[in-house]
This record gives C-alpha cells, structure tokens and sequence, in this order.
C-alpha cells in the first residue's frame, strides 16, 4: 500500500463550463435543470488529491458521486487546488459563495456528508479571476 502524504491531500474546485442549457438526472437528486455558464464544484480528497482531480477531468467513468453526472455534460476548465491534511473543501465552498458574482445551484448537491446547502455554485467568469488569485496552484485537463 502506498503511503499518503500531505502533499496529496487537500481540497479543490473544479471549474466546469456548461455551453448549453440540459437536463440532467443526478442520482437520487433526479433531474436537475443547468444553464450555461461556468460552475465551481467543491470536492476532497484525504488521499490521492492528484489521482481524484485526474479522474474529473477524465470521460466515460462510472457514475459515483454528483458531480460525475454534471462532469459528463460539461467540459473541465481547471482545477484550483488547496493541499493539505484537514478537511477543507467545506471552507473553500463558503469563500465561493461569499463572493459577488457567485450563486449557489441545486441545493444538495455534493453535501451529503456535510452540513452545506451545496458545494456547486454558477459563477460570473471575474469570480473565477479572483478565486485563481486566491488559489494559484492550478490543475488543467489532457488533450481533449
């Protein structure tokens, strides 16, 4: 077994961009309406931060958390990065939604485990400018 370290964990947000209006059905959440526009999912991971970051840029996946039906319609811009040993994905989601230009969509959504009411947001693209400034390490996808 592979031992994690600190460098290798953390939280993100994955910057997503919707070009057209879609339905889309997620899990138990049902069907859900998304318009165009970027959003910013807040997500973790304790262990394998590089691995897990990699698998939401990556197509043709099994279906196991929210975001991966909203991934499936959408294309990965980037991913801003945090790294560390705590549990922070619940504090970047509230800078996010402390910022002007940033609203909160689906209710529910990536939160199970937390007391959020969502970790996804539609964002005005100047947000994602101030966010990257905040966190400069940044992710991108492969070749398409």
């Amino acid at each position: 077994m592979r031992a994690r370290t600190d460098e290798d964990r953390g939280a993100y947000l994955l910057v997503l961009e919707m070009r057209t209006s879609r339905n889309i059905r997620v899990g138990a959440l049902g069907i859900l309406g998304f318009e165009p526009g970027l959003y910013i999912y807040a997500g973790s991971a304790l262990g394998s931060l590089g691995a897990r970051v990699r698998r939401h840029f990556a197509a043709g996946k099994t279906m196991h958390w929210h975001i991966d039906y909203l991934r499936q319609s959408s294309r990965p811009v980037e991913a801003l990065v945090l790294r560390g040993k705590e549990k922070m994905e619940c504090m970047l989601n509230e800078m996010v939604s402390s910022l002007e230009g940033a609203r909160p969509y689906a209710p529910g959504f990536g939160c199970s485990d937390c007391s959020c009411t969502t970790h996804l947001h539609l964002v005005e693209d100047g947000t994602l400018r101030e966010l990257e400034s905040y966190l400069p390490e940044r992710l991108l996808p492969g070749p398409s």
